[in-house]
C-alpha cells in the first residue's frame, strides 16, 4: 500500500489525472471534500473559509485558523497512515516528504494554455478567464506558502513534474500510475520513514478507515 500526492495547477487537468490514476490503480481519491468531512464531524466547520480567502496579516497568527490547519494536516496524516489512496492539493506534497511509499506528484501548464482551457470550460472572455485563474491561484498559493510554509514551485520537493502544455493528461495518467508502481516495486533508498510511522489518534483513524471502507487491522 501507498500514497500517492497530486499538486497541481489550475487549468493543468491535475484533478481529473488524479481521478484517472485513483481508478486505473485501484485508489481512493481523496479531495477537499472528503477531508471536509472528517473535519467537520470534529468540529472544524471553518475550513471552507481558512482555504478559500487569502489571510491578512493579523489573520496568519489568529489561534482558530491555526488550529484549523493543524487539524487539516493531521486529518491527511490519517488517510495516508490508511494507504492506498490519491490525495489531491492540501499541501500533501510538503507534509509527506522522505517516506519511502509516497509519490509526490506536481501537474503545471502554462498560464496561456490554463487561460484558454478555462475560458473554454466557463465561457466568457480571454481576459475575464484571465483575472478568475490568476485571483484564484493567489488564494491557493497564499494558503500552501502562508499557511503551511511550503514552496509549490520547488521541483526538488517532487518525483515527477509533468507539464500537460506538453504531455496529454491521458499520458500523464500512465507516467504518474508507472512511477507509483515501480515506487511500490522499489522503494526509495534516500528516505528514512514509511506510513506506518505516522502517528494519529485512533478515534480519527478508526473514522477515516470507515469512510475508506478499509478493513480494521
Amino acid at each position: 500500500m501507498g500514497v500517492i500526492t497530486i499538486s497541481r495547477q489550475i487549468g493543468s487537468g491535475g484533478t481529473l489525472i488524479a481521478k484517472h490514476v485513483a481508478e486505473q490503480l485501484g485508489l481512493s481519491f481523496i479531495d477537499k471534500e472528503d477531508i471536509e468531512k472528517v473535519m467537520h464531524a470534529y468540529g472544524f466547520s471553518a475550513f471552507e473559509e481558512v482555504y478559500n480567502a487569502k489571510p491578512s496579516f493579523w489573520e496568519r497568527f489568529d489561534e482558530s485558523r491555526g488550529l484549523t490547519i493543524d487539524f487539516l494536516l493531521t486529518a491527511m496524516k490519517a488517510f495516508a497512515k490508511v494507504g492506498n489512496v490519491v490525495l489531491l492539493g492540501r499541501g500533501g506534497f510538503g507534509l509527506f516528504q522522505g517516506y519511502t511509499d509516497i509519490l509526490n506528484v506536481r501537474i503545471k501548464a502554462p498560464l496561456g494554455v490554463r487561460i484558454e482551457r478555462k475560458q473554454k470550460e466557463y465561457g466568457g472572455t480571454d481576459d475575464l478567464a484571465k483575472q478568475a485563474l490568476i485571483e484564484r491561484e493567489l488564494v491557493r498559493t497564499s494558503f500552501v506558502q502562508s499557511d503551511l510554509q511550503y514552496n509549490q514551485n520547488d521541483a526538488s520537493l517532487f518525483d515527477l513534474v509533468i507539464d500537460t502544455g506538453i504531455v496529454p493528461p491521458e499520458t500523464a495518467t500512465l507516467w504518474v500510475a508507472d512511477a507509483y508502481q515501480q515506487l511500490m516495486k522499489h522503494p526509495r533508498l534516500d528516505a528514512k520513514r514509511i506510513r506506518a510511522d505516522l502517528e494519529v489518534d485512533d478515534v480519527l483513524l478508526k473514522l477515516v478507515k470507515s469512510m475508506l471502507g478499509a478493513e480494521e487491522s
